[in-house]
């Protein structure tokens, strides 16, 4: 029986030091370097993390124990040492893909992966795989008898400088101790506008300015913009949601000085257009499903509640194995990760709650709009709808499909759009209503350039046309905060706008690749011309 545990020493601590790599180093290590992407707390993270290192530990000795088993009663020579090299190859393969070749993964910024732009990364991979499995089999074949006691050294060696780099990692991001807002969005008011005064906002996210208005043309749907004003001329902040929606609302910028929650946090705290929708008695809804406000003052916004939600520990792992096989599988297996899907607010599990999650998938919003309910006081809406957001697999039913594309998905938020415009009328609370449709940012197909020409919808108060004007203003997104909201308020048409811009300004936009390292570009022309973005030179790193 001694004999039998001391032969299964090797394989316990490859079964650790695997289970340590995939459910402690890595899921803390992204933790850490995207706190405010989570909207769970790190104690959430690493309790259920605990769950899964004991269960693949006890997997993979179960496994060994009955090769083991095998190898005695076959007296197969050998057997467990095959099973080890086996496994070690794969460890090993694995530790050094994620740890010294993970600079060339694709980015995780929301563009659909076209994995077969990464054939000469598959080589790399392929040669890998094939150096490892070799060296470990002449080990295997020379040291016959020590071959289980180098590998159990290596896979030490490997677990020692995991623990380095995670006790580094632990003492110098204070960051992500901190405690998470138990702060959701829900779908409270929704359905609701004022006999007085609206201010509604439609975000389709993803939406390409002259893509959007080839579609909506495509498909004789221009009508359903008669009474607006199509600005098209018009460029974003940032050609991501993340930074481009507290932009929206505040008009001020991210330039990567602070941690992005402490940006968002105070940004919300003192936005002028917050403040001015409040002094002039607007109830005030944001449907943003994303939206890590985590200071109190998001209880402020009506439909935003304190509610006590719990980790689906399944769920989680789910999401969690498709990041973990996407960084440390070979890059021929990677695709199969399912990278494209993940989503973490999928293991979130409500519990205490009376309104349902706001969620911003374009079907969910259209069988959500309702008939609308009237009231008194003054209301503000902001929705943030999918649009044309990433993965292309809807058509205009809402029906999941293969291969599907841009313009099929934009048909889609177009008939959302339709329904949220029919249903206000229905109300006879169109002509008291300013509306504005708009995207986030644009976009330029899996490119990441070219994302600064959003589409821009816009009607004021009391306004009617023949047919949907179209404006040739050289339109930003700075705009907004500083003069569009505010007048429309103050009851201009949207022909009225924007009266005083130069039509030869030069107009401003952050672009990244990566969170927190941006660059400061400019554009002198017309915003769907990507090749005159220029850069400054002034790049905002933290």
């Amino acid at each position: 029986m001694k004999k039998f545990f001391k032969e299964m020493i090797p394989v316990v601590v490859l079964a650790f030091t695997v289970s340590f790599m995939f459910f402690i180093y890595e899921p803390i290590t992204i933790f850490a370097a995207n706190t405010e992407d989570f909207w769970f707390g790190f104690k959430d993270m690493l309790n259920a993390n605990m769950i899964y290192v004991t269960a693949t530990v006890i997997a993979i000795t179960v496994i060994g124990i009955i090769v083991l088993v095998i190898n005695r009663f076959t007296k197969k020579k050998r057997l467990l040492d095959i099973f080890i090299l086996i496994l070690s190859t794969c460890f090993i393969v694995a530790y050094i893909q994620g740890n010294y070749l993970a600079g060339s993964l694709p980015s995780l910024d929301g563009t659909v992966i076209e994995w077969n732009q990464y054939n000469g990364q598959g080589i790399i991979s392929c040669i890998l795989v094939l150096v490892v499995l070799v060296v470990n089999i002449i080990v295997f074949i020379k040291c016959k008898a020590k071959y289980k006691k180098i590998i159990m050294f290596v896979t030490l060696a490997v677990f020692i400088m995991l623990c380095a780099s995670l006790v580094s990692t632990l003492l110098t991001n204070q960051q992500m101790y901190e405690p998470k807002g138990e702060f959701e969005v829900t779908n409270k008011n929704m359905n609701i506008l004022s006999t007085n005064k609206n201010f509604l906002i439609l975000l389709l996210d993803l939406e390409d300015s002259r893509t959007f208005d080839k579609v909506l043309k495509a498909n004789n749907k221009e009508y359903i913009f008669q009474d607006f004003t199509y600005f098209p001329d018009t460029i974003s902040a940032y050609p991501y949601t993340r930074e481009s929606i507290p932009f929206i609302l505040s008009g001020v910028w991210y330039e990567a000085e602070t941690p992005f929650t402490e940006y968002l946090n105070k940004t919300l705290n003192e936005s002028e257009f917050i403040a001015t929708l409040k002094k002039e008695k607007y109830d005030v809804n944001i449907y943003e499903q994303d939206l890590a406000w985590t200071d109190n003052k998001a209880l402020e916004i009506d439909n935003i509640e304190a509610i006590n939600s719990d980790l689906d520990e399944v769920e989680f792992l789910k999401q969690e194995i498709k990041y973990i096989m996407f960084k440390y599988l070979p890059f021929p297996l990677k695709k199969y990760s399912k990278i494209e899907t993940i989503d973490y607010r999928n293991a979130k599990r409500e519990k205490d709650n009376t309104n349902i999650i706001f969620d911003c998938d374009n079907k969910i919003i259209y069988d959500t709009l309702d008939d609308i309910t009237l009231q008194k006081k003054n209301y503000f809406q902001f929705i943030h709808a999918d649009g044309g957001h990433f993965p292309w697999n809807m058509n205009v039913n809402f029906e999941i499909i293969e291969n599907g594309t841009y313009e099929d998905k934009i048909e889609a938020s177009i008939r959302v759009t339709e329904k949220y415009l029919d249903r206000i009328k229905a109300s006879g609370q169109y002509d008291n209503s300013i509306i504005i449709v708009m995207a986030d940012h644009g976009n330029n197909g899996s490119e990441r350039v070219g994302k600064q020409n959003p589409i821009l919808y816009i009607k004021g108060i009391n306004e009617t046309h023949d047919e949907m004007q179209v404006s040739d203003k050289k339109v930003s997104y700075v705009d907004l905060n500083e003069s569009i909201y505010y007048d429309l308020l103050d009851g201009k048409k949207s022909t009225e706008l924007l009266e005083d811009i130069d039509e030869n300004r030069i107009r401003r936009f952050i672009w990244y690749r990566d969170y927190d390292d941006m660059y400061e570009q400019t554009l002198d022309g017309h915003a769907w011309e990507t090749e005159k973005l220029i850069n400054t030179g002034n790049r905002y790193k933290r």
